[in-house]
């Protein structure tokens, strides 16, 4: 099984958090671990992260020193925290549908020469829960070469 390391950069998205993250522990044949990092939000978000970490042994959190902005924040997880040979920086306020890091891995995995993979976005409105997503074991697919 393959291991993805999953960075969440949080900033003022602590009713967001929870979602996100069970949507990447749900994952299916991938081992995840997840990083939250607080870029020192004036919101609950520590408060959330460090339930969600004590919750669950794959889920991590940290708050930055002092706001370092988003890119910072991303880099200190991506170049700082992951060793996974695969690597997602995921937005606090997305989620994962059913399936989408094992198809991810399979692209990769079949596809060495690809530096970077994305998904189509299932958009989702603010009331009520996201919309249904089938989880798709066999994924179409386009190698795009620059």
């Amino acid at each position: 099984m393959a291991d993805v390391d999953v960075v969440i950069p949080c900033y003022n998205y602590a009713h967001y958090l929870e979602g996100c993250v069970a949507s990447i522990l749900s994952q299916r044949d991938v081992d995840v671990r997840i990083l939250i990092i607080d870029d020192c939000s004036p919101d609950n978000t520590e408060e959330v992260g460090r339930r969600l970490a004590a919750e669950d042994h794959r889920v991590h959190y940290s708050k930055n020193p002092q706001n370092l902005r988003l890119i910072a924040t991303a880099n200190r997880g991506i170049l700082d925290w992951a060793e996974s040979r695969y690597t997602l920086l995921i937005s606090a306020d997305d989620a994962l549908t059913p399936g989408a890091l094992a198809r991810a891995v399979e692209i990769l995995d079949q596809h060495p020469e690809a530096g970077m993979l994305y998904g189509m976005a299932v958009m989702m409105g603010s009331e009520g829960p996201p919309p249904h997503a089938a989880d798709i074991r066999s994924p179409e697919h386009v190698i795009m070469v620059t």
